[in-house]
């Protein structure tokens, strides 16, 4: 699945070092994915290294949009740990800080790739209860599904470049 968004990405940005780092970033979601699948979370040594790295390649190479990337990033985390306050715990802190990540990488697309991947979550949450695989208080992995809305943030929105 990582090399189909990788070559995907390629595809639909090119040769280059954008897509090169989009690329990467695609297999980083991906890897995200399947850790938060199996253990349910979303490793900081992961989410935060990657955090910091979009926005540092933003500050050496493209500062055009490093005060998007940074005002998306901080509203993305923000908002996502308000959600994960009300719910007391029904949205973990690696999704938090996944929000936060996906704002640092897309920029304002951060919004619709997020909201992507809560309707994702959604329907994964209906298609579970409609299966009797989970009850209303069974907790489901939400990573993959914010993962997967980043993932298509990449190839179908216009993100700000990378490098």
């Amino acid at each position: 699945m990582a090399v189909a968004f990788a070559v995907a990405t390629f595809v639909r940005l090119g040769a280059g070092g954008n897509a090169a780092s989009f690329a990467v970033f695609q297999v980083v979601l991906v890897v995200l994915a399947a850790i938060d699948l199996a253990t349910r979370r979303l490793p900081n040594v992961i989410t935060v290294p990657c955090w910091l790295v979009a926005i540092v390649l933003r500050a050496l190479l493209d500062r055009s949009h490093l005060g998007e990337v940074a005002i998306a990033s901080a509203v993305a985390f923000l908002a996502f740990f308000a959600v994960s306050v009300v719910l007391r715990g029904g949205l973990g802190m690696g999704d938090v800080k996944l929000a936060g990540l996906l704002g640092a990488v897309l920029g304002w697309s951060a919004f619709d790739s997020l909201a992507i991947g809560i309707v994702v979550g959604g329907v994964v949450s209906l298609g579970l209860l409609g299966f009797k695989r989970a009850g209303l208080n069974t907790a489901i992995a939400y990573g993959p599904c914010l993962a997967l809305g980043g993932a298509i943030g990449i190839l179908v929105l216009h993100p700000p470049a990378l490098v």
